[in-house]
Protein backbone atom coordinates (compact mmCIF):
# COMPACT_ATOMS: atom_id res chain seq x y z
CA UNK A 1 0.00 0.00 0.00
CA UNK A 2 1.48 3.32 -1.30
CA UNK A 3 0.70 5.12 1.95
CA UNK A 4 2.10 2.42 4.45
CA UNK A 5 5.51 2.44 5.53
CA UNK A 6 8.41 2.16 8.14
CA UNK A 7 11.25 3.95 9.26
CA UNK A 8 14.24 4.52 11.42
CA UNK A 9 14.02 7.82 12.76
CA UNK A 10 15.28 10.54 15.72
CA UNK A 11 12.29 11.91 17.19
CA UNK A 12 12.67 15.00 19.69
CA UNK A 13 11.00 13.15 23.26
CA UNK A 14 8.65 15.72 24.24
CA UNK A 15 6.81 15.26 20.49
CA UNK A 16 6.00 11.68 20.97
CA UNK A 17 4.10 8.88 23.10
CA UNK A 18 5.38 5.98 23.18
CA UNK A 19 4.69 2.47 25.77
CA UNK A 20 8.20 0.88 26.11
CA UNK A 21 9.84 3.72 27.43
CA UNK A 22 12.43 2.50 29.74
CA UNK A 23 14.21 1.62 26.36
CA UNK A 24 14.14 4.44 24.66
CA UNK A 25 17.82 5.74 23.41
CA UNK A 26 18.01 9.40 24.55
CA UNK A 27 20.78 11.36 23.11
CA UNK A 28 22.10 14.42 24.80
CA UNK A 29 19.90 17.19 22.51
CA UNK A 30 16.94 14.85 23.73
CA UNK A 31 16.31 13.44 20.46
CA UNK A 32 15.20 9.67 20.54
CA UNK A 33 15.71 6.42 18.47
CA UNK A 34 12.83 5.45 17.21
CA UNK A 35 11.05 2.31 14.86
CA UNK A 36 7.86 3.88 13.46
CA UNK A 37 5.36 2.03 11.17
CA UNK A 38 2.11 3.35 8.99
CA UNK A 39 -1.08 1.78 7.45
CA UNK A 40 -3.35 3.10 5.97
CA UNK A 41 -1.99 6.69 6.83
CA UNK A 42 -1.54 6.44 10.37
CA UNK A 43 0.86 5.03 12.86
CA UNK A 44 0.36 1.46 13.40
CA UNK A 45 3.66 1.14 15.61
CA UNK A 46 6.11 2.93 17.74
CA UNK A 47 8.83 1.17 19.67
CA UNK A 48 12.55 1.98 20.60
CA UNK A 49 15.59 1.32 18.71
CA UNK A 50 17.65 -1.40 20.96
CA UNK A 51 21.20 -0.12 18.60
CA UNK A 52 22.81 1.91 20.77
CA UNK A 53 25.87 2.07 18.18
CA UNK A 54 24.17 3.01 15.16
CA UNK A 55 21.99 5.94 15.07
CA UNK A 56 19.67 6.84 12.69
CA UNK A 57 20.22 9.41 10.26
CA UNK A 58 16.59 11.23 9.51
CA UNK A 59 14.88 13.14 12.15
CA UNK A 60 10.96 12.96 11.93
CA UNK A 61 9.07 15.79 13.18
CA UNK A 62 4.87 15.78 12.90
CA UNK A 63 3.82 18.08 9.95
CA UNK A 64 4.01 22.04 11.15
CA UNK A 65 1.35 24.13 12.32
CA UNK A 66 1.13 27.56 11.10
CA UNK A 67 -1.22 30.10 13.35
CA UNK A 68 -0.70 33.61 11.67
CA UNK A 69 0.10 34.24 8.50
CA UNK A 70 -1.00 36.60 5.55
CA UNK A 71 -1.60 35.24 2.38
CA UNK A 72 -3.71 38.10 0.86
CA UNK A 73 -1.11 40.10 0.28
CA UNK A 74 2.29 37.04 0.40
CA UNK A 75 5.04 38.12 -2.33
CA UNK A 76 3.60 42.14 -3.08
CA UNK A 77 7.08 43.58 -1.69
CA UNK A 78 8.93 44.07 -5.49
CA UNK A 79 5.40 46.27 -6.14
CA UNK A 80 5.13 47.57 -3.00
CA UNK A 81 8.15 47.86 -1.16
CA UNK A 82 8.85 49.24 1.99
CA UNK A 83 12.66 50.47 1.86
CA UNK A 84 12.12 52.38 5.19
CA UNK A 85 11.05 48.96 7.02
CA UNK A 86 9.60 50.66 9.57
CA UNK A 87 5.86 50.06 10.47
CA UNK A 88 4.55 53.80 9.18
CA UNK A 89 6.27 52.60 5.94
CA UNK A 90 4.51 48.98 5.82
CA UNK A 91 0.52 50.44 6.52
CA UNK A 92 1.55 53.07 3.83
CA UNK A 93 2.73 50.66 1.10
CA UNK A 94 -0.32 48.26 2.21
CA UNK A 95 -2.75 50.94 1.76
CA UNK A 96 -1.12 51.58 -1.89
CA UNK A 97 -1.42 47.71 -2.41
CA UNK A 98 -5.13 47.78 -1.60
CA UNK A 99 -6.03 50.63 -4.11
CA UNK A 100 -4.72 47.55 -7.03
CA UNK A 101 -5.77 44.87 -5.44
CA UNK A 102 -8.37 42.45 -7.05
CA UNK A 103 -10.17 39.03 -5.90
CA UNK A 104 -8.37 37.31 -8.52
CA UNK A 105 -4.88 38.95 -7.67
CA UNK A 106 -5.58 37.79 -3.65
CA UNK A 107 -6.29 34.30 -4.89
CA UNK A 108 -3.42 34.09 -6.98
CA UNK A 109 -1.66 35.04 -4.00
CA UNK A 110 -2.99 32.75 -1.71
CA UNK A 111 -2.78 29.69 -4.02
CA UNK A 112 0.88 30.27 -4.61
CA UNK A 113 1.30 30.42 -0.92
CA UNK A 114 -0.66 27.38 0.12
CA UNK A 115 1.72 25.44 -2.90
CA UNK A 116 4.66 26.63 -1.23
CA UNK A 117 3.16 25.77 2.55
CA UNK A 118 2.28 22.29 1.89
CA UNK A 119 5.63 20.93 -0.02
CA UNK A 120 7.51 22.91 3.18
CA UNK A 121 5.76 20.69 5.34
CA UNK A 122 2.66 22.59 6.98
CA UNK A 123 -0.28 20.93 7.45
CA UNK A 124 -2.49 23.48 8.87
CA UNK A 125 -2.33 27.64 8.63
CA UNK A 126 -4.57 30.26 9.72
CA UNK A 127 -4.30 33.60 7.39
CA UNK A 128 -5.56 36.95 8.15
CA UNK A 129 -7.11 38.35 5.32
CA UNK A 130 -7.18 42.57 4.73
CA UNK A 131 -11.07 43.60 5.22
CA UNK A 132 -12.34 46.83 4.65
CA UNK A 133 -15.80 48.94 4.00
CA UNK A 134 -16.51 48.71 -0.02
CA UNK A 135 -14.28 45.52 -0.47
CA UNK A 136 -17.25 42.67 -1.83
CA UNK A 137 -18.11 40.16 0.13
CA UNK A 138 -17.87 37.78 -2.75
CA UNK A 139 -13.94 37.31 -2.47
CA UNK A 140 -14.64 35.28 0.81
CA UNK A 141 -16.95 33.20 -1.35
CA UNK A 142 -13.58 32.31 -3.70
CA UNK A 143 -11.75 32.24 -0.69
CA UNK A 144 -13.51 29.39 0.99
CA UNK A 145 -13.49 27.27 -1.74
CA UNK A 146 -9.66 27.48 -2.33
CA UNK A 147 -10.12 26.15 1.25
CA UNK A 148 -12.30 23.16 -0.03
CA UNK A 149 -9.88 22.36 -2.88
CA UNK A 150 -6.98 22.64 -0.22
CA UNK A 151 -8.54 20.64 2.60
CA UNK A 152 -7.05 16.73 1.95
CA UNK A 153 -4.01 18.44 1.89
CA UNK A 154 -3.64 21.48 4.39
CA UNK A 155 -6.54 22.71 6.79
CA UNK A 156 -7.26 26.42 6.20
CA UNK A 157 -8.53 28.96 8.93
CA UNK A 158 -9.24 32.54 7.84
CA UNK A 159 -9.21 35.89 9.93
CA UNK A 160 -11.09 38.96 8.53
CA UNK A 161 -8.51 41.53 9.57
CA UNK A 162 -10.56 44.84 10.08
CA UNK A 163 -10.97 48.08 11.32
CA UNK A 164 -13.45 48.03 15.14
CA UNK A 165 -15.32 49.74 13.85
CA UNK A 166 -16.05 47.34 11.09
CA UNK A 167 -17.88 45.24 12.87
CA UNK A 168 -20.39 47.60 14.05
CA UNK A 169 -21.51 48.33 10.48
CA UNK A 170 -23.62 46.02 8.20
CA UNK A 171 -21.26 44.69 6.16
CA UNK A 172 -19.70 43.82 9.62
CA UNK A 173 -22.95 41.89 10.77
CA UNK A 174 -23.09 39.87 6.85
CA UNK A 175 -19.59 38.92 7.06
CA UNK A 176 -20.33 37.43 10.63
CA UNK A 177 -23.19 35.90 9.45
CA UNK A 178 -21.35 34.28 6.52
CA UNK A 179 -19.03 33.60 8.89
CA UNK A 180 -21.13 31.74 11.58
CA UNK A 181 -21.83 29.28 8.13
CA UNK A 182 -17.92 28.97 6.93
CA UNK A 183 -15.97 29.13 10.45
CA UNK A 184 -14.26 32.33 9.63
CA UNK A 185 -12.89 34.46 12.32
CA UNK A 186 -13.33 38.35 13.13
CA UNK A 187 -10.37 40.16 13.34
CA UNK A 188 -9.25 43.53 14.28
CA UNK A 189 -6.44 45.76 15.22
CA UNK A 190 -5.32 46.92 18.61
CA UNK A 191 -2.19 49.64 18.53
CA UNK A 192 -1.39 52.42 20.57
CA UNK A 193 -2.10 55.48 20.78
CA UNK A 194 -6.16 54.87 20.78
CA UNK A 195 -8.65 56.42 22.77
CA UNK A 196 -9.50 54.14 24.85
CA UNK A 197 -13.34 54.82 25.57
CA UNK A 198 -13.63 54.36 21.27
CA UNK A 199 -11.67 51.29 21.19
CA UNK A 200 -13.76 49.54 24.49
CA UNK A 201 -16.72 50.20 22.56
CA UNK A 202 -15.83 49.05 19.02
CA UNK A 203 -14.47 46.04 21.08
CA UNK A 204 -17.76 45.44 23.23
CA UNK A 205 -19.34 45.32 19.75
CA UNK A 206 -16.65 42.60 18.08
CA UNK A 207 -17.21 40.57 21.44
CA UNK A 208 -20.83 40.62 21.55
CA UNK A 209 -21.55 39.97 17.79
CA UNK A 210 -18.75 37.18 18.27
CA UNK A 211 -20.57 35.40 21.02
CA UNK A 212 -23.93 35.74 19.06
CA UNK A 213 -22.52 33.96 15.75
CA UNK A 214 -20.55 31.83 17.90
CA UNK A 215 -17.24 32.46 16.18
CA UNK A 216 -13.49 33.38 17.18
CA UNK A 217 -11.67 36.47 17.79
CA UNK A 218 -8.33 36.51 16.71
CA UNK A 219 -6.33 40.47 17.36
CA UNK A 220 -3.78 42.11 16.03
CA UNK A 221 -2.67 43.67 19.49
CA UNK A 222 0.09 45.83 21.10
CA UNK A 223 2.45 45.68 18.07
CA UNK A 224 3.98 48.29 19.28
CA UNK A 225 7.13 50.12 21.07
CA UNK A 226 5.04 52.64 23.38
CA UNK A 227 2.27 51.91 26.02
CA UNK A 228 3.29 49.13 26.89
CA UNK A 229 0.24 46.78 27.09
CA UNK A 230 -2.14 48.98 26.89
CA UNK A 231 -4.48 47.17 23.99
CA UNK A 232 -4.20 43.78 26.47
CA UNK A 233 -5.45 46.36 29.15
CA UNK A 234 -8.38 47.67 27.58
CA UNK A 235 -9.29 43.93 25.66
CA UNK A 236 -9.39 42.43 29.47
CA UNK A 237 -11.53 45.22 30.93
CA UNK A 238 -13.90 45.26 28.24
CA UNK A 239 -14.63 41.44 28.73
CA UNK A 240 -14.47 41.99 32.62
CA UNK A 241 -17.30 44.22 32.35
CA UNK A 242 -19.29 41.87 29.43
CA UNK A 243 -19.02 38.96 31.63
CA UNK A 244 -18.58 36.99 28.42
CA UNK A 245 -16.18 34.10 28.54
CA UNK A 246 -17.08 31.70 26.13
CA UNK A 247 -15.15 33.40 23.14
CA UNK A 248 -11.96 31.97 22.07
CA UNK A 249 -9.66 35.09 21.89
CA UNK A 250 -6.10 34.97 20.30
CA UNK A 251 -3.54 38.15 21.21
CA UNK A 252 -1.39 38.04 18.25
CA UNK A 253 1.76 39.99 18.91
CA UNK A 254 1.85 41.19 22.63
CA UNK A 255 5.17 43.47 21.37
CA UNK A 256 5.34 46.03 23.87
CA UNK A 257 4.54 43.62 26.57
CA UNK A 258 8.44 43.28 26.91
CA UNK A 259 8.57 46.76 28.23
CA UNK A 260 6.90 46.31 31.37
CA UNK A 261 8.25 44.45 34.41
CA UNK A 262 8.53 40.37 34.91
CA UNK A 263 5.74 40.88 37.53
CA UNK A 264 3.55 42.92 35.95
CA UNK A 265 4.03 40.70 32.88
CA UNK A 266 3.03 37.74 35.11
CA UNK A 267 0.17 39.86 36.77
CA UNK A 268 -1.46 40.17 32.68
CA UNK A 269 -0.60 36.52 32.04
CA UNK A 270 -2.36 35.31 35.02
CA UNK A 271 -5.81 37.28 33.99
CA UNK A 272 -5.29 36.34 30.51
CA UNK A 273 -5.21 32.35 31.89
CA UNK A 274 -8.24 32.89 33.85
CA UNK A 275 -9.72 34.09 30.30
CA UNK A 276 -7.98 30.91 28.51
CA UNK A 277 -6.67 34.06 26.33
CA UNK A 278 -3.99 32.41 23.81
CA UNK A 279 -1.12 34.17 22.70
CA UNK A 280 0.93 34.26 19.35
CA UNK A 281 4.20 35.60 19.37
CA UNK A 282 5.92 37.25 15.96
CA UNK A 283 9.44 37.71 16.64
CA UNK A 284 10.63 38.18 12.80
CA UNK A 285 8.29 40.91 11.73
CA UNK A 286 8.57 42.73 15.07
CA UNK A 287 12.36 42.59 15.06
CA UNK A 288 12.02 43.62 11.72
CA UNK A 289 10.02 46.78 11.84
CA UNK A 290 9.40 48.14 15.29
CA UNK A 291 11.62 50.79 17.32
CA UNK A 292 14.14 50.77 14.11
CA UNK A 293 16.60 53.77 13.90
CA UNK A 294 18.43 54.43 10.50
CA UNK A 295 21.16 56.20 13.02
CA UNK A 296 21.46 53.64 15.73
CA UNK A 297 21.21 49.86 16.01
CA UNK A 298 18.65 49.84 18.84
CA UNK A 299 19.08 47.08 21.81
CA UNK A 300 15.13 46.82 22.39
CA UNK A 301 13.69 44.84 20.16
CA UNK A 302 9.51 44.83 21.33
CA UNK A 303 8.29 40.76 20.94
CA UNK A 304 5.89 38.77 23.07
CA UNK A 305 7.75 38.08 26.48
CA UNK A 306 6.88 34.07 25.92
CA UNK A 307 8.95 32.42 28.78
CA UNK A 308 7.07 35.03 31.07
CA UNK A 309 3.47 34.44 29.46
CA UNK A 310 4.44 30.64 29.56
CA UNK A 311 5.13 30.81 33.09
CA UNK A 312 1.69 32.65 33.64
CA UNK A 313 0.19 29.18 32.35
CA UNK A 314 -0.97 31.19 29.08
CA UNK A 315 -0.67 28.68 25.74
CA UNK A 316 1.87 30.57 23.56
CA UNK A 317 2.42 29.76 19.97
CA UNK A 318 5.01 30.71 17.76
CA UNK A 319 4.01 31.95 14.01
CA UNK A 320 6.06 33.86 11.05
CA UNK A 321 3.48 36.21 10.33
CA UNK A 322 4.21 38.06 7.00
CA UNK A 323 6.26 37.05 3.97
CA UNK A 324 7.79 38.82 1.31
CA UNK A 325 5.42 41.63 1.28
CA UNK A 326 5.91 45.56 2.78
CA UNK A 327 5.71 44.32 6.60
CA UNK A 328 8.61 41.46 5.94
CA UNK A 329 10.43 41.35 2.28
CA UNK A 330 11.86 38.07 3.56
CA UNK A 331 10.66 34.48 3.63
CA UNK A 332 8.76 31.36 1.77
CA UNK A 333 6.68 29.63 4.15
CA UNK A 334 8.88 27.01 5.35
CA UNK A 335 9.07 26.29 8.92
CA UNK A 336 12.74 25.51 9.05
CA UNK A 337 13.04 29.24 8.03
CA UNK A 338 11.39 30.98 10.80
CA UNK A 339 12.77 28.63 13.46
CA UNK A 340 16.13 29.25 12.25
CA UNK A 341 15.80 33.26 12.77
CA UNK A 342 13.96 32.59 15.64
CA UNK A 343 15.64 30.25 18.15
CA UNK A 344 18.23 32.67 18.41
CA UNK A 345 16.40 36.15 18.01
CA UNK A 346 14.32 34.77 21.27
CA UNK A 347 17.25 32.49 22.81
CA UNK A 348 15.10 29.15 22.59
CA UNK A 349 16.33 25.74 23.02
CA UNK A 350 15.00 23.29 20.37
CA UNK A 351 15.61 20.69 22.92
CA UNK A 352 13.22 21.65 25.69
CA UNK A 353 9.92 21.03 25.78
CA UNK A 354 8.15 24.50 26.53
CA UNK A 355 10.09 25.79 22.68
CA UNK A 356 8.54 22.08 21.21
CA UNK A 357 4.94 23.01 22.80
CA UNK A 358 5.16 26.97 21.10
CA UNK A 359 6.02 25.06 17.72
CA UNK A 360 3.45 22.22 17.53
CA UNK A 361 1.63 21.54 20.30
CA UNK A 362 0.41 24.90 21.29
CA UNK A 363 -0.78 25.75 17.66
CA UNK A 364 -2.49 22.23 17.04
CA UNK A 365 -5.06 23.78 20.07
CA UNK A 366 -5.11 27.19 18.56
CA UNK A 367 -6.10 25.95 15.81
CA UNK A 368 -8.26 23.12 17.79
CA UNK A 369 -7.33 20.51 15.66
CA UNK A 370 -8.31 17.19 15.87
CA UNK A 371 -4.57 15.95 16.33
CA UNK A 372 -2.89 17.85 18.94
CA UNK A 373 0.70 17.11 16.86
CA UNK A 374 2.02 14.50 18.86
CA UNK A 375 3.46 11.51 17.45
CA UNK A 376 1.61 8.49 18.59
CA UNK A 377 -0.11 4.92 17.87
CA UNK A 378 -3.27 6.24 15.72
CA UNK A 379 -2.15 9.30 14.83
CA UNK A 380 -2.14 10.47 11.11
CA UNK A 381 0.84 9.59 9.23
CA UNK A 382 1.84 13.49 8.75
CA UNK A 383 5.53 14.03 8.78
CA UNK A 384 8.55 15.96 7.70
CA UNK A 385 11.64 13.63 7.76
CA UNK A 386 15.49 15.44 7.38
CA UNK A 387 18.30 14.10 6.79
CA UNK A 388 19.78 14.97 10.05
CA UNK A 389 20.69 13.43 12.93
CA UNK A 390 21.58 16.64 15.16
CA UNK A 391 19.80 20.27 16.12
CA UNK A 392 22.87 22.04 14.47
CA UNK A 393 21.92 19.64 10.72
CA UNK A 394 18.73 21.04 11.25
CA UNK A 395 19.71 24.74 11.51
CA UNK A 396 23.04 24.87 9.69
CA UNK A 397 22.37 23.46 6.60
CA UNK A 398 20.34 23.18 3.16
CA UNK A 399 17.85 20.55 4.42
CA UNK A 400 16.60 18.02 2.37
CA UNK A 401 13.19 16.47 3.54
CA UNK A 402 10.83 14.28 2.60
CA UNK A 403 7.04 15.42 3.48
CA UNK A 404 4.33 12.42 4.23
CA UNK A 405 0.85 13.46 4.05
CA UNK A 406 -1.38 10.47 5.08
CA UNK A 407 1.21 8.00 5.02
CA UNK A 408 1.69 8.98 0.81
CA UNK A 409 5.33 10.80 -0.06
CA UNK A 410 3.83 14.17 -1.48
CA UNK A 411 7.31 15.78 -2.11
Amino acid sequence: MSNSGTAEVLIPRSLFVIEDIDNLIIDVEDLCSVSISWEDGFVSELKPLKNKITKPKNILFPRFVEPHSHFDKSFTWAAFPNLESNYGGALSANLQEHKTRSTDKVLERVDKSLKLAIQNGYRAIRSHIDTYKGQSIDIWSELFKLQKKFSSELTLQYVALAPLEFWNTTDGEDLAKMFSSNGGILGGVVVPPFNKKDTSKFLAKMLLLASKNKLEIDLHIDESIIEPGAGIKVLLETIENLNINSIPITCSHLSSLISLTNREILKLGEKMAERNIKVIALPLTNFWLLNRSNKTTSLKRPVAPIKQLQNSHVDVSLGSDNVQDPWYPFGDFDPFYTLSCSMPMLQLNPWERMTLSSIFLAPSRLLNLKWDGLIKKGCPADFVILDAQRWADVFSRNLKRKVFINGDLYC
